[in-house]
């Protein structure tokens, strides 16, 4: 059975909470199986961990020039990237990009990716019965996972 999850990118604002579901973000993609946080979680931090959100880039390896260019970027690690799921890499299904405002049913976790030019990126995770279960930055997600039966 599959453990599904939506990955939103939004903007880093002032007075918006990172323990809240936003229904004002840039993008969704929709992850249909190993959605649970211990594999995406992690697969979404060890990517997110050192990456620069900038207006313009300027030559830096690891840089997203907006939010466009970020989700952009992490569609083509989820779907080709050293941790994408072996039998799929580069192949078509499990990473989509939903159109604006699209609903799924049966989701296991929603995951929120904060980010804005300056800032340091967060990430959010939301349980099936929408419960808050992490907020924090990718090396804290890391931090929380390093020790799970999956990276042995």
């Amino acid at each position: 059975m599959a453990t599904r999850a939506i990955i939103r990118i939004a903007e880093r604002e002032e007075g918006v909470t990172f323990s809240e579901h936003q229904e004002d973000y840039h993008t969704q993609l929709y992850h249909h199986f190993d959605g649970y946080p211990e594999y995406l979680g992690v697969t979404l931090a060890n990517y997110l961990n050192d990456i620069s959100v900038v207006n313009g880039v300027n030559g830096d390896s690891h840089q997203a020039n907006g939010l466009g260019c970020l989700a952009a970027q992490l569609v083509v690690h989820l779907k080709t990237g050293d941790e994408a799921d072996w039998d799929l890499k580069g192949k078509p299904g499990n990473v989509y990009i939903d159109k604006a405002g699209a609903k799924r049913d049966w989701i296991d976790y929603i995951y929120y990716i904060w980010a804005t030019e300056g800032k340091d990126v967060w990430i959010s995770i939301f349980d099936y019965n929408d419960e808050c279960v992490f907020v924090g930055t990718p090396q804290k997600l890391l931090d929380k996972y390093k020790e799970t039966d999956y990276d042995k």
